[in-house]
């Protein structure tokens, strides 16, 4: 049986290589619009995405002289990063003050909703989450729904953000 082995080694990130990442990454970082607040958790699951594609753009040739100085559209980075924000918390669910889309069994209830408490409870069948859904009227969160549950529930984007109180 012939072994078959690739016709290069593997080769750890240079410290060259990991300087002109970091660079890059930050000056990503700071298109972002100053109100994008990503958990340092998400930043960090970014950076080492950033970094496997920075490192094999260069490696492979894809980042070479002839863009340097071309800078990408700002919104780029912002909703690359959105995306992968969005789909890092997507498992762990809402959180407190976020705006929802309740789309559960009571139909009359179905639009958006601001997240204003989680009651998280253990028991032998596993961790049970329930959400407590509020409007925002005259200045103040009124409940709207209790005990709503998870699968009842999407977050909205954070462009819709803009809705605050």
């Amino acid at each position: 049986m012939t072994r078959i082995e690739p016709a290069h080694r593997a080769v750890p990130a240079t410290e060259g290589e990991r300087e002109q990442m970091e660079a890059a990454f930050r000056a990503a970082l700071e298109q972002l619009p100053e109100n994008t607040g990503f958990p340092h958790d998400v930043r960090e699951v970014a950076r080492r995405l950033f970094e496997v594609g920075w490192i094999s753009g260069v490696r492979t040739g894809h980042t070479g002289p002839a863009l340097a100085d071309v800078p990408l559209p700002p919104h780029t980075f912002g909703t690359a990063l959105s995306n992968l924000s969005a789909a890092v918390g997507a498992g762990s669910g809402p959180s407190i003050g976020q705006l929802v889309s309740y789309h559960g069994s009571r139909r009359c209830c179905h639009g958006r909703y601001w997240v204003t408490r989680i009651e998280r409870e253990l028991d032998r069948r596993g961790e049970s989450v329930l959400y407590r859904l509020s409007e925002y009227r005259h200045g103040a969160f009124v409940t709207a729904l209790t005990g709503v549950h998870t699968w009842s529930v999407t977050a909205l984007p954070q462009h819709w953000q803009g809705d605050t109180p």
